[in-house]
């Protein structure tokens, strides 16, 4: 979980406009937007694989597919939210540093 929300606050500040994309050419920040599309689409075609060829009952494997579905859409906007208070911090910082004196 902590790797995860360090991933998501290095993902914004490699998209952030003032700092580091500056010096970041094209090539890389679409290498990374690729790699992470990647693993998210990986990790959904092979979680619903998974349950799909699990050797479960068709009633029980939809209900752990609606139970996982929702556990997941919880941590996404649990994820999104603590996003958005990054975001947040992230420019009152910057207008904190940028702030002629």
């Amino acid at each position: 979980m902590i790797f995860q929300v360090n991933s998501a606050i290095m993902f914004m500040l490699l998209k952030t406009k003032n700092m580091l994309t500056k010096n970041v050419p094209k090539k890389v920040k679409k290498g990374i937007f690729k790699v992470l599309t990647g693993v998210i689409v990986g990790g959904a075609i092979g979680s619903i694989l998974g349950i799909t060829l699990a050797p479960k009952k068709g009633r029980e494997s939809r209900e752990y597919l609606r139970d996982q579905s929702m556990k997941m859409f919880l941590k996404g906007k649990t994820y999104l939210n603590e996003g958005q208070k990054v975001g947040f911090l992230k420019r009152c910082i910057i207008k904190l540093l940028t702030r002629k004196k």
